[in-house]
């Protein structure tokens, strides 16, 4: 049987250094895409699973058709679109295992 040891918090990965590996790992997996206003919302250490459970804002351009009349061609309309991530940091090695999306 599987007994679960929660670590101490000397020998998990400091708090600084998870949010880091998460910011990076976001720029990395959105690499050529401009996001805006990337911050840092919460940061949470899961007993459970050892993990940092690190969350992060961020706005990108969604492109949008507006029509105005059924006879005139649509226009688009570029504007922003705020998105919400978790991003899972092993607390042991220090490294992304995995993103999730937050739904608002």
């Amino acid at each position: 049987m599987f007994v679960h040891k929660t670590l101490s918090q000397e020998d998990r990965v400091p708090v600084k250094a998870a949010v880091a590996a998460a910011f990076t790992f976001v720029k990395e997996l959105y690499e050529g895409i401009s996001l805006r206003d990337l911050l840092l919302e919460e940061i949470e250490y899961s007993d459970a699973s050892d993990k940092w459970l690190v969350a992060f804002g961020f706005s990108v351009p969604t492109t949008k058709d507006v029509s105005t009349s059924v006879i005139l061609p649509s226009n688009t309309s570029r504007e922003l679109s705020r998105l919400f991530k978790t991003v899972i940091i092993d607390a042991v090695s220090g490294k992304p295992d995995s993103m999730k999306i937050i739904t608002v």
